[in-house]
């Protein structure tokens, strides 16, 4: 018996050790699976809204990243927050994780909690203040707090000296006269006031030198001030005694000697003080303060770095609320829009090189600036400027009717591209002769500019010159001769619904053009492109034959359908309208399709031309929209389209199409299934597949036992 115990027991040892090597065997695969899952950068997305998934634009970026990334989240987490605290620090923490994922060569991240990590957070700050860019910055600082502390703060002091000596010699009564002080006894006592408060202020200059993270604009603030003093009280003295003397003063001649020399005595320590005080004034703003003061403990950050910048990304660019006016906006009530702020910061910080884009006007309101005027009109770029410094362009403006050449810009950019406006139309034909026309030559101006490898967008369309007449477009005869494109200025595009055959009716905004086609090229090359709104067109028409060198494409197209057609005469209309209520087509109105925006290109020069006035105008590109969602009602993006073609085709002149579309903001974050193919497998892998493995295993097992 016991030797059939004793032989019973290697199978059951055996068939113990196959179960567990199965296990483990089952454990491994998942947990490699599983592995793979999250390193894949090529993950599925089932969200219609793409909140798990990064752009292509995005991930074209990453991929082609040549320096090291560090996107660190400074989101804090407290024992006592709010509920949405957590909401926001996981949202912004899956995000970087998504990046990382994308180019884990490349791109590191990392959170920081602020509040608690002091030591991580004091080492991200020493990290920052080592960089290049910042370093150089400080340097100039450190120059001025040297020059200080080596050279003036010893001369200042000396002078002074040198005063309260002079004024103790030749003083009769000294700094202890009563009724009848004298006034170098003023000057005496005013003296030793200033040597105690620069005393103080050497050493606050020097405290603020010598912290573990220096204050050096706090200490060159301290140093404005001594000089400030310095050298008013120096001027004072001279002034004060010329005035004294003029006054009939009776003083000893000892006194008299004194006053009258202080100007020629104090010139030299003044002109040094005067002439450092410019270099410091001349200092531009530490960066690094700059960037640290958004990174406050409290402040849910987003920093960006490489070895060579660093940027942040706040919370009120990442979480704009969806009503402008309710600040404090929960979480749901808020847009995130932090792959669009979060790409758009890594291109700054990692492309050094930057495209100029200057608007080009003729007269008129200011157009990415109104300057704060009181009652002024907002700027109608203004949004649609900081849109273009996010795309890493540099946005500036040109009023040729009071400038005579373009803006200078530091540093200068590595291209210029313009974006040429309409020229003011005249109030009235007969206040012409009140003011300066645009002109040939001013025409001439933008035309030499584009030369033969200039880069330039015009934005054309249909403009009022006098009540419904229209206005005449001033490039329309470079356009024509030069690129083979004509901008038909004196037709309007008009859509209206047709209530019965030949009888249409037209709402409010007959003027703005939809349902516009898109033709065959990268500009217009996305998703969004389709979701554009025109308004005010102009028709315009490629000539049969291009000039010579010249190839055109055409970006947007109206095409052809009822109650769309070009307006050759706007007055008869008004007269039918008033007459009836509604209207019958002119026969000489223009029928469609009608192309509305074309680029072209002749060796290294491009142009785009859009006949639409004011569609990248704030008012329609940045236009939102009520809209449902599962957490309620919403705001979002109206014509994303408008955005796009103005921004894309900034980049397609500048040569940089691999940027186009980068980090398109999403208009709302619910989960919805996009694609129900892809849920169905999905589902059949994990519904089947993982059960079909552990059967496998089980049956290998089994195999095993046979054996």
């Amino acid at each position: 018996m016991a030797v059939t115990q004793t032989q019973a027991r290697p199978p059951r040892v055996a068939i113990g050790a196959n179960v567990l090597v199965a296990t483990i065997l089952v454990i491994g695969i998942v947990v490699i699976c599983q592995w793979f899952a999250f390193s894949n950068p090529h993950r599925v997305d089932m969200t219609s809204s793409g909140i798990n998934s990064l752009t292509e634009s995005t991930e074209s970026l990453l991929d082609n990243l040549d320096t090291n990334v560090r996107v660190t989240s400074l989101y804090f987490e407290a024992d006592l927050e709010e509920k949405d605290q957590a909401r926001y620090r996981q949202t912004a923490q899956s995000l970087i994780d998504l990046y990382e994922t994308n180019n884990r060569t490349k791109i590191r991240a990392e959170w920081i909690n602020p509040l608690k990590d002091q030591q991580k957070f004091q080492a991200l700050v020493s990290r920052l203040r080592n960089i290049p860019k910042f370093q150089s910055e400080i340097g100039a600082y450190q120059d001025r707090i040297k020059k200080y502390q080596n050279d003036l703060d010893g001369k200042i002091a000396e002078a002074l000296q040198n005063e309260l000596a002079l004024v103790a010699k030749v003083s009769a009564t000294g700094i202890n006269d009563t009724a009848n002080a004298s006034p170098l006894a003023q000057i005496e006592v005013t003296l030793r006031q200033l040597e105690t408060q620069l005393q103080a202020r050497r050493e606050k200059v020097d405290g603020l030198v010598a912290l573990t993270m220096p204050e050096y604009s706090a200490a060159t603030n301290e140093i404005k001030t001594v000089y400030t003093q310095v050298g008013d009280l120096f001027k004072r003295i001279g002034k004060f005694g010329n005035d004294v003397i003029a006054q009939g003063v009776s003083l000893p001649p000892q006194q008299v000697d004194y006053l009258q020399s202080a100007n020629g005595r104090l010139v030299p320590i003044v002109g040094a003080i005067e002439g450092e005080s410019t270099k410091i004034q001349s200092l531009e703003p530490l960066s690094i303060n700059t960037l640290l003061g958004k990174m406050l403990p409290n402040a849910n950050a987003l920093l960006i770095d490489t070895d060579k910048d660093a940027t942040i990304v706040d919370f009120a660019t990442a979480w704009p609320p969806v009503d402008p006016s309710d600040p404090r906006a929960s979480f749901e009530r808020r847009a995130f829009m932090g792959e669009q702020k979060l790409t758009s910061a890594i291109l700054r910080a990692t492309h050094q090189e930057q495209t100029a884009v200057v608007f080009v006007r003729y007269g008129g309101m200011p157009l990415i600036s109104a300057g704060g005027m009181p009652g002024q009109p907002p700027a109608p770029y203004n949004v649609m400027s900081r849109q273009l410094e996010d795309a890493n362009f540099v946005p500036r403006e040109w009023d040729l009717k009071t400038q005579e050449t373009p803006p200078v810009i530091d540093p200068v950019p590595t291209r210029t591209i313009f974006v040429v406006i309409r020229p003011e139309s005249q109030a009235s034909p007969f206040q012409q002769q009140q003011q300066q026309p645009f002109s040939d030559a001013h025409r001439e101006k933008i035309v030499k500019l584009i030369g033969n490898s200039g880069r330039a967008m015009f934005i054309a369309g249909w403009a009022p010159l006098f009540g419904s007449m229209p206005a005449g477009y001033e490039y329309g005869d470079y356009l024509k001769d030069s690129w083979g494109i004509e901008v038909n200025h004196q037709a309007l595009l008009l859509q209206a619904a047709n209530r019965a055959p030949g009888e249409y009716v037209v709402g409010q905004g007959f003027f703005n053009i939809g349902e516009l086609s898109l033709g065959g090229h990268v500009i217009v090359d996305s998703p969004q492109a389709r979701q554009l709104v025109f308004p005010f067109c102009a028709p315009l028409q490629l000539a049969e034959t291009a000039p010579e060198g010249v190839e055109r494409t055409t970006l947007v197209t109206a095409p052809a359908r009822d109650g769309l057609w070009g307006v050759k005469r706007l007055e008869n209309y008004r007269e039918q309208s008033q007459a009836r209520d509604f209207l019958t087509k002119d026969p000489d109105d223009l029928a469609g399709p009608f192309p509305l925006a074309i680029a072209a290109t002749n060796g290294d020069a491009k142009i785009v031309v859009v006949s639409s006035r004011e569609f990248a105008a704030d008012q329609v590109a940045f236009a939102r929209e009520m809209a449902m969602t599962p957490n309620g009602v919403t705001l979002r993006s109206r014509n994303p389209g408008n955005i796009g073609l103005f921004v894309n085709s900034l980049h397609w002149l500048s040569d940089n199409t691999e940027f186009m579309n980068v980090g398109q903001p999403i208009d709302s974050a619910t989960l919805a299934i996009a694609n129900e193919s892809t849920v169905k497998t999905v589902q059949a892998i994990t519904i089947g597949a993982w059960p079909a493995l552990a059967m496998l295993c089980g049956v290998v097992a089994w195999w095993v036992r046979r054996r």
